[in-house]
């Protein structure tokens, strides 16, 4: 069993999404307060934007560790 796999993931994964949360807090300054429409699908996009490149490392990591 690779426990190298595991590390790979925590260390890009984890701060990856530090990030992401950063870059959408600062894009929400910006965008929201304008219409509560535009609140509503920002705040649903930012939300859901990160779940296919997580997913993708996630099912990387699955499948490698079933071997």
């Amino acid at each position: 069993m690779s426990r190298w796999r595991h590390l790979t993931v925590a260390v890009g994964l984890v701060p990856g999404l530090i990030i992401y949360i950063g870059l959408v807090m600062q894009l929400a300054d910006i965008v929201t307060n304008i219409h509560l429409a535009l609140d509503l699908a920002f705040y649903l996009f930012a939300g859901l934007a990160w779940l296919p490149a997580a997913s993708k490392v996630v099912g990387w990591l699955a499948k490698h560790e079933s071997h």
